[in-house]
């Protein structure tokens, strides 16, 4: 059962890089490129939800840093 699991999670982290490095990917070409329009803008979301969290004020900022912290 132990070998099931740690197969089970070895799969989903290899999942999860693969997207993180798609994220990257896209975020490095949106800033270094003009992205045609059907392509999602990565850096404007970024920016969008930074700006969601700052207009709480305080408690916003409070919230983003708690929200940074889980990235570890």
């Amino acid at each position: 059962m132990k070998n099931v699991a740690s197969s089970i999670n070895g799969v989903a982290g290899a999942i999860v890089g693969v997207i993180k490095g798609l994220v990257v990917a896209f975020v490095f070409a949106g800033v270094l490129f003009t992205l045609p329009e059907g392509v999602a803008n990565p850096v404007g979301g970024i920016v969008a939800l930074v700006d969601s969290f700052l207009a709480g004020g305080l408690s916003g900022l409070l919230a983003l840093m708690v929200f940074a912290s889980f990235m570890d």
